[in-house]
């Protein structure tokens, strides 16, 4: 199936080629710029053209991306809740427990088979392209690109893509907000643990407590970068590991795994360039864990 995406040309690129908006304004990968150079998938006011034909003020430029079908992912029938939907992105609320992408050890019940058996509802098989992802057992926002450009666009430098998370953790941290600036690597080779090392890639976690008390504090958290088990690692670094957290040293006793939510994504749209804020509410099991912890009516 094809997709369609129409752009307006304004001043600024009237007179300039169409290689030269699709690279400078649309920043079209060179591959991607291969694929519809070898094809009819560009059109200006509606007639297909070459790359070289010049634009003036006003005219309208269709780019038409095919649609890439999911390889070997199994379409399931499984709820999504869907917080947010256009043509570029998609954005789920994800259920703690729910792998994001099959793996060797979950073929099925993911949120890629879920996704893969959506879109084909309606007649398409689109990839499946994560711009994030959230360990199986955190809950909240995921955020999916719906073709090879934006996902390219999401993925350079200059595109910045906020993560805000809720957390649970044992104690009371002394210090309402903080910065942990503290190097993760792999504990060893054949392990998923992460530890605190001198020798690992940098990490830095920025939290703030919205509430505390002498049993536990409840956390807003920034990432700043985006390692692999960063906040359950820099947490039980400090003194302060994530209820539910078995691997990183927290008590299970009242949740059964990692209290930690991904509460909101705060971005720029890649296309119309609008302000984006995307959030999900807690879950039902860290409502109650605060709950019984007395840290609830807070959020």
């Amino acid at each position: 199936m094809k997709e369609y995406n129409s752009y307006i040309i304004d001043e600024e690129y009237s007179g300039k080629s169409i290689k030269e908006y699709l690279t400078h304004r649309l920043f079209i990968s060179h591959r991607t710029l291969v694929k519809l150079k070898k094809g009819t998938f560009i059109l200006l006011n509606d007639k297909p053209v070459f790359v070289t034909e010049k634009l003036k003020n006003g005219d309208k430029l269709d780019i038409i991306l095919m649609d890439e079908e999911s390889e070997n992912i199994i379409p399931e029938a499984i709820d999504l809740d869907i917080v947010y939907e256009d043509d570029y992105m998609i954005i789920i609320n994800k259920l703690p427990g729910m792998p994001v992408h099959p793996t060797r050890g979950h073929f099925t019940g993911t949120v890629a088979n879920a996704l893969v058996y959506h879109y084909r509802k309606s007649d398409k098989n689109i990839k499946i392209r994560p711009i994030n992802r959230l360990d199986k057992d955190t809950s909240g926002l995921v955020m999916f690109a719906k073709n090879p450009h934006i996902q390219h666009l999401m993925s350079m430098e200059g595109f910045r893509l906020r993560k805000k998370y809720i957390a649970v953790v044992e104690g009371s941290i002394e210090e309402d907000k903080g910065i942990i600036d503290l190097p993760i690597k792999r504990e060893a080779y054949d392990t998923i643990k992460r530890i605190v090392h001198e020798e690992g890639q940098k990490a830095i976690t920025e939290y703030e407590v919205i509430k505390k008390n002498e049993k536990a504090s409840l956390l807003s958290i920034h990432l700043i970068t985006g390692r692999t088990h960063q906040i359950r690692v820099h947490m039980s670094h400090i003194g302060h590991p994530l209820y539910g957290d078995r691997l990183y040293g927290g008590n299970a006793d009242l949740i059964k795994r990692q209290a930690l939510h991904a509460e909101k994504l705060v971005f720029q749209h890649p296309v119309n360039q609008g302000n984006m804020e995307i959030t999900a509410q807690l879950p039902y099991d860290m409502e109650a864990l605060c709950e019984v912890l007395g840290l609830q009516n807070v959020l």
